[in-house]
């Protein structure tokens, strides 16, 4: 038997040609089933990776909006500083004007005589005994 010959066919036993048959046409069944799988497999990769780029867009458009907002905060952030030092140097000048202004009244002061009625003399001022204080009166009896 030649495995070319279509006549060998012919000679084979009716059950052995119907068991090939339907093994042929079972293999036929699963390449198509394993075709459509695939396919599926293939619809499902593309949705996922669709998804994945929605989601990734998504995030970088976060990302943008939350790096201009650090940005803004930052920009904010030194302006803040910048009115920070400008108002400690308003307040050095203001208490070093303050300062100079009190070391030269005090000066002044200093210069100019006291009059002899405003020097008060040092006395001590003692309390008073025991007997000028004033005792609390004694309660009625009942």
């Amino acid at each position: 038997m030649s495995a070319l010959d279509p006549a060998a066919l012919t000679r084979l036993p009716s059950e052995i040609v119907e068991a090939v048959e339907a093994i042929w046409q079972r293999s036929l069944g699963l390449a198509a089933q394993s075709a459509k799988n695939d396919q599926n497999a293939a619809r499902e990769r593309e949705r996922a990776l669709a998804d994945s780029r929605v989601h990734l867009l998504s995030t970088l458009r976060v990302l943008e909006h939350d790096r201009a907002t650090l940005k803004a905060r930052e920009a904010r952030i030194l302006e803040l500083e910048t009115q920070v030092e400008d108002y400690r140097r308003q307040l050095a000048l203001l208490v070093t004007r303050a300062v100079a202004r009190n070391r030269t009244s005090k000066t002044k002061k200093r210069r100019s005589p006291r009059p002899p009625a405003a020097i008060k003399t040092l006395t001590r001022n003692r309390p008073k005994k025991r007997s000028q204080l004033k005792r609390p009166k004694p309660r009625a009896r009942r």
